[in-house]
């Protein structure tokens, strides 16, 4: 009798030991779980730290490629300045040339002239009274008087006749008379075979209609 109760809880305590068995285990994956859910909370805060590591590195990207590019605006600034200031000074250089040029320059009187032209317009006869003054190299002055006074005189006063005889009303009305002065030197050197002159003015120069 006792031997049949022996085998009726034998079954039965195998069968505790397996819900034990059972339950021990279901405590365990409960254990378990938080370790999972510490371990995903440990991904996420190790990818906001590779996230925030990125941004940072992003950040003095952009902040490096901003200073260059100040840095470039500044230097480009500076050579357009230095170019300006350059071009200024020469363009001051040849506005200040030819009265530089002008004080190495004398002055000498060639002839007064009386011409009649009449030619300039259509039935008009046009008086023009006139000095003429050749500015040369200083120490030629000399050699030039000698010849517009004696050795070439009769052919360079001829010479100049002739281009007011011929001019033209525009340009005998001209306020600069630029082409006039520009011919009459032109043929002064020729007479004389030798480039004197390097200008002309005309003093006293008046006309009258007729």
């Amino acid at each position: 009798m006792h031997n049949r109760c022996n085998l009726i809880e034998r079954p039965f305590l195998a069968s505790s030991r397996s819900c034990t068995d059972i339950t021990g285990g279901l405590e365990v994956a409960k254990e378990k779980t938080p370790e999972v859910q510490d371990g995903s909370e440990g991904a996420a805060v190790a990818e906001k730290k590779f996230s925030g590591g990125k941004l940072k590195i992003l950040i003095l990207v952009v902040v490096a490629m901003l200073g260059e590019a100040g840095l470039f605006f500044f230097v480009g600034v500076g050579s357009g300045s230095a170019d300006a200031s350059l071009a200024e000074t020469a363009l001051a250089a040849k506005t200040t040339k030819p009265e530089d040029d002008e004080t190495d320059l004398v002055e000498v009187e060639v002839h007064s002239f009386n011409v009649t032209n009449t030619s300039a317009a259509a039935d008009t006869v046009v008086h023009v009274s006139f000095k003429v003054h050749a500015l040369l190299p200083i120490g030629q002055e000399q050699e030039f008087k000698d010849a517009v006074t004696a050795s070439h005189k009769v052919r360079v006063r001829e010479s100049i006749e002739t281009i007011f005889r011929s001019a033209t009303m525009e340009d005998l009305k001209d306020s600069s008379l630029s082409t006039l002065k520009r011919l009459v030197r032109e043929e002064i050197n020729r007479v004389l075979r030798q480039s004197y002159v390097v200008s002309v003015v005309f003093s006293d120069y008046k006309t009258m209609q007729q």
